[in-house]
């Protein structure tokens, strides 16, 4: 386990891992609240080669809160791969927290897991909608089968000969679904949905009211709405419905241009990373997701991206045009209290790319 007298030695790994500043490196040497988490080190001799960290948070299953720890930064230096390093730092990670959580969209990470006994919950679904049908094509004319799966795959592999069809065809179906989508659509009488740029008390408030109806969620109150955004809040959009004071729900958006990456090309893209409501009133939902989708098109964003585990949050995503794609991100867990059900389902579950630190690269 990490000691103070460690730190040089966890500097230079850090150093060499992760050379340029990212949420990894911040939370493992902050030197606040976070720094005293357990993190796992595998040291030879004075040195770190492998380095595993933790965030705390409050989780709640059935209403009843627990301490639990999102497992963070699960990197060994690459000489040091593909042995019992990895293994070996989960294994002790096991013994040091009640209840641990993960979200990785490495194979490998999710084998190391399963290995030592964590439970694979499955791939969290993804939805799309698409904005800018033109730079959609474009982008992802030669990756769309990344997206896509089965024959739809083999359809958009096929139709992409003629990428300016095809973009009309796209934007034509998403529009259709947009109408289609809107007659379901339940707006919250005298609500509006505004944006705020601070988390107070009322968070907290809608936090405890919904606590009970979700089966397992890490408890989003204000102390850990600031912890996890406040210090990053310029590059996150926060929607709030309310009806007068009253906070009925809110969604946080996170906008990214991209710049000639391999993957996304030069798109603009938009995340819903975050999303609390009551699931028995899906018409704040309706209202959030309509001011979302608005916000991201007045920003001039092509394509919005929500990963999204609750049944209710998905159904509410195709009532808006989002279509499912194949998803990316793996959740796991190790529980020693017996706390969680072995057989709670995936969907059951509210975990969205807020999570962890798994909107790092939105």
């Amino acid at each position: 386990m990490y000691e103070p007298e460690l730190a040089e030695a966890c500097e230079r790994f850090t150093r060499r891992v992760w050379p340029k500043t990212n949420d990894h490196a911040s939370a493992a040497e902050n030197g606040n609240a976070e720094a005293l988490a357990p993190r796992v080190l595998f040291l030879k001799g004075d040195e770190v080669i492998g380095h595993i960290a933790t965030v705390p948070v409050r989780l709640a299953v059935a209403g009843r809160v627990v301490n639990a720890s999102w497992a963070v930064g699960l990197m060994v230096l690459p000489e040091h791969r593909n042995g019992p390093v990895a293994p070996l730092m989960v294994k002790k990670l096991n013994q040091t927290v009640e209840i641990g959580l993960t979200l990785h969209v490495e194979e490998a990470a999710l084998r190391i897991f399963k290995g030592v006994g964590w439970r694979h919950l499955g791939v969290i679904p993804q939805y799309v909608r698409v904005l800018n049908a033109r730079a959609f094509v474009r982008t992802f004319a030669r990756r769309g089968e990344q997206f896509l799966s089965g024959r739809s795959a083999r359809l958009w592999r096929a139709l992409t000969r003629a990428p300016g069809p095809v973009a009309a065809l796209v934007s034509a179906a998403f529009a259709g679904r947009a109408l289609l989508g809107a007659v379901r659509h339940r707006l919250v009488p005298g609500a509006t949905v505004v944006e705020e740029r601070a988390f107070g008390p009322s968070y907290t408030w809608l936090a405890e009211r919904v606590k009970g109806k979700l089966a397992a969620w890490v408890v989003r109150d204000a102390p850990y709405l600031m912890a996890r955004y406040g210090p990053r809040m310029g590059a996150y959009r926060l929607l709030a419905c309310r009806r007068q004071s009253r906070l009925l729900g809110y969604c946080i958006v996170k906008l990214r241009q991209f710049q000639n990456d391999p993957r996304m090309g030069d798109i603009r893209m938009g995340t819903i990373v975050d999303c609390v409501f009551d699931p028995e009133a899906p018409e704040v939902l309706d209202s959030l997701l309509q001011s979302a989708v608005a916000l991201c098109r007045r920003e001039g964003v092509d394509v919005v991206f929500c990963t999204a585990s609750l049944r209710e949050l998905g159904r509410g995503l195709r009532r808006h045009a989002f279509i499912s794609t194949p998803g990316t991100l793996n959740a796991a867990f190790h529980d020693r209290t017996g706390t969680i059900r072995e057989d709670l389902p995936l969907e059951s579950w509210h975990l969205m790319r807020g999570d962890s630190d798994a909107d790092a690269n939105c």
